[in-house]
């Protein structure tokens, strides 16, 4: 399982000179057998980037998008840990302190089974490539994982950017990366998006058909489940949330289904906000009210805000 975990992280991490952009693709090409179809052509250096082209990933069964990539340009330092990691050696003495991915040209494209369907979907996806970056660095000492910079470009006025900070990582062995699953925390999160369209296409659409029914008065039950939601967000702790971002909340449910402007997010805390926080509701189950969330959220402050655009 791991090794198959790593070879997910492999693909979006990479070296810098040639020798070790064939020897990356050379261990990935070794695990296909372990993992969905994937094809690609390594296009060797760019620079201090490692250059793989014409890059797809298959994933298994129909209903669900294959990943297609124009271009991954990679570098870091991660090449002899995630080496080791894929082939089961061992990794004391290996730091992957740092690695950064830009992927240009990314479309995802439903599968159905239909040749004719497929066929049609793959064309539309064309002219829809998405396009990204991002930049990774681990404190070993700290056992810190940052999140420096992740920018998405979707079609569009669409846009996507995050950075942040977990303690509590610690990748210097498959022992010590199992652990911290459990035992990571988030400490620090800012996130920015902007939407024209990108709620309706990755949100609205996978959640629609859970929560709305499949006959009778449709928009009656779409804004019954805002109100409930309103009303959620007006009992969200307010040591957690002040008003101006419960405010923000409510003006950005009232836009749905077709909100258009810029959401902002940002949470410090502590104590960090992990898996530990959500392990008594294992012995207790889940809360049934707002409310009795408040201990998830106890030393957590979260800023939230919303500003309308005109769609472009």
């Amino acid at each position: 399982m791991m090794r198959t975990l790593a070879l997910a992280f492999v693909l979006l991490s990479g070296p810098a000179a040639a020798d070790d952009c064939a020897a990356f693709w050379g261990a990935i090409s070794d695990l296909r057998e372990e993992a969905p179809q994937f094809n690609g052509r390594l296009a060797a250096s760019d620079g201090d980037w490692c250059l793989v082209e014409d890059f797809v990933f298959e994933t298994p069964g129909d209903y669900v998008p294959d990943w297609y990539v124009d271009r991954v340009r990679l570098k870091g330092s991660a090449l002899p840990w995630l080496t080791g990691l894929i082939n089961g050696g061992a990794l004391t003495g290996l730091v992957p302190e740092r690695l950064e991915i830009e992927v240009e040209g990314l479309r995802l494209v439903p599968k159905t089974g239909n040749a004719q369907m497929d066929w049609l979907f793959e064309a539309q996806s064309r002219p829809n490539r998405i396009d990204a970056d991002v930049a990774l660095a681990w404190d070993a000492a700290g056992k810190v994982l940052r999140v420096e910079a992740l920018k998405i470009d979707f079609p569009g006025e669409n846009l996507v950017e995050f950075s942040g900070e977990a303690k509590g990582v610690d990748l210097s062995s498959d022992g010590a990366m199992q652990m911290s699953v459990t035992s990571f925390a988030v400490t620090e999160a800012d996130l920015r998006i902007r939407t024209h369209g990108l709620f309706e296409w990755y949100v609205l659409m996978p959640l629609g058909p859970s929560f709305l029914p499949y006959e009778g008065d449709i928009d009656a039950a779409a804004q019954g489940i805002k109100a409930e939601m309103t009303a959620a967000v007006v009992d969200l702790p307010g040591a957690t949330f002040s008003p101006e971002s419960k405010s923000a909340l409510t003006t950005l449910i009232a836009e749905m289904p077709n909100p258009s402007g810029v959401l902002t997010l940002s949470l410090r805390s502590a104590a960090g906000v992990g898996p530990a926080r959500v392990t008594g509701y294992a012995v207790s189950g889940m809360p049934a009210t707002v409310q009795e969330t408040a201990p998830f959220f106890d030393g957590v402050k979260i800023d939230v805000g919303w500003t309308h655009e005109d769609a472009p």
